[in-house]
């Protein structure tokens, strides 16, 4: 994975366009540019040996209509959530880079 995931104390549950605007605006240790991660990204994390809870987090990656990818990391079921629904989890992702 080419991204660094920011801890699990930073989690928080929101609609996608707070999502979105809570990874923007996250910094941590001094970090900057953090995201929301991509559906694929998503898929690469669930795969891998993370510390996520079973629950749905967001992607940033729109579906149909007025709605967005989630996936449920219990077991890597995706879901087209619409983007005011408040009970998905959000946890950033930032782009590996020199700092």
């Amino acid at each position: 994975m080419n991204f660094e995931i920011a801890p699990k104390s930073t989690e928080i549950r929101a609609n996608w366009e707070a999502a979105i605007m809570y990874c923007f605006s996250l910094t941590i240790d001094g970090k900057t540019g953090w995201r929301l991660p991509t559906n694929d990204e998503l898929n690469a994390i669930y795969k891998s040996k993370n510390d996520f809870r079973g629950h749905y987090y967001w992607s940033s990656t729109e579906s149909i209509g007025n709605t967005a990818w989630a996936l449920f990391m219990a077991h890597g079921s995706q879901y087209s959530a619409k983007k005011s629904s408040t009970g998905v989890f959000v946890r950033a992702i930032r782009d590996l880079k020199d700092d």
